[in-house]
């Protein structure tokens, strides 16, 4: 989930990739790139819940009408840094065993 964070507007989009200081998803919504509006993302990784602030620095190319887009995040607490990381690493073991043990 997606808000400006200083509006009322709501949008659902699809998070592609995550680390310690940015963030990718894809939307058929269209956004505004500049450093100058800071959105709020709300997720939920490993059953661990998330409220990151950040702007929009990057636009891809579209594919099947879906917008891809770069998100540079505000500076998070070393606390709040390294719980992220944690979940991330910890999601990331768990991709690389399913794969490990996946069938091709």
């Amino acid at each position: 989930m997606i808000l400006p964070a200083k509006e009322d507007r709501v949008y659902t989009v699809t998070l592609s990739n995550i680390s310690g200081n940015g963030l990718s998803f894809v939307s058929r919504e269209t956004f505004k790139v500049t450093e100058f509006l800071t959105y709020t993302f709300k997720f939920e990784l490993e059953e661990e819940w998330f409220e990151l602030e950040g702007c929009i620095i990057r636009k891809s190319g579209e594919e099947n009408r879906y917008i891809k887009y770069g998100v540079k995040l505000a500076p998070l607490s070393v606390k709040e840094e390294s719980r992220l990381i944690g979940v991330i690493n910890k999601y990331q073991i768990k991709q690389n065993k399913s794969d490990l043990f996946s069938e091709d």
